[in-house]
């Protein structure tokens, strides 16, 4: 007999995560300065993994396709982004990248996406735009394989343009927030730095303000017993 209570909580869940994609999801732009720290970041944190180049890595928030450009260039081959934007997807298979448009935190099955089928999840400004970042991590620990490790790139909280009123930024977490999170769904972080750098904020006095992001490189230390 269907319980129509847990029924109502199914559809309710449904409705509020596509009332929050339809109102608050917006289309990524070309920007320099992250194409310019993506390659940063890939040449830091991702080149010393010597990940194989046959590794199946998800590049899940994947943008206007900053790090599929720099893997495929690396010769990788088995590297797929997600987003939610058409318009973004469009522009990452024009330049020849295999995309899906994905819920960030629910990556099918049905699509063979199975347990412990990834090698690698890069995660560049993309946690913050989570609802539910725990949720989002629980999926994360599921797709990687043992061991298999996370790249999380986030902005810190209360920097200057104020990156928590922005219309899809829902976790504009802490470090320790972060490290908590990491530490509850099977993981333990490996590296954890800061960036901080200068950027124009577009108003009309040409000013300048400091931003921060934690950047980390977590290992799944083992899977969780969800029934």
């Amino acid at each position: 007999m269907i319980d129509i209570n847990k029924t109502l909580d199914i559809i309710k869940l449904k409705f509020y995560n596509e009332w929050l994609y339809a109102s608050h999801l917006y289309d990524e732009a070309e920007t320099d300065i992250h194409k310019r720290i993506t390659g940063e970041v890939v040449k830091n944190y991702v080149d010393p993994l010597e990940l194989p180049k046959d590794a199946n890595i998800l590049d899940i928030g994947c943008s206007v396709g900053y790090f599929l450009d720099e893997m495929k260039e690396r010769g990788y081959t088995k590297v797929v982004g997600t987003t939610l934007s058409e318009t973004n997807a469009k522009q990452c298979r024009d330049k020849g990248h295999t995309v899906k448009e994905y819920d960030p935190s629910f990556i099918p099955h049905a699509e063979g996406y199975h347990d412990e089928s990834v090698d690698f999840i890069f995660l560049r400004h993309s946690l913050h735009h989570s609802p539910y970042p725990i949720f989002s991590l629980i999926e994360y620990n599921r797709l990687l394989k043992d061991k298999g490790k996370i790249y999380i790139e986030v902005p810190a909280p209360d920097c200057a343009r104020g990156h928590e009123y922005n219309k899809n930024h829902y976790s504009i977490l802490g470090a320790r927030q972060l490290d908590a999170l990491l530490q509850r769904t099977g993981f333990k972080i490996d590296k954890m730095n800061d960036i901080d750098f200068e950027i124009k904020t577009g108003a009309e006095d040409d000013s300048v303000v400091m931003e921060k992001y934690f950047c980390i490189v977590a290992t799944k230390t083992g899977p969780l017993d969800i029934k």
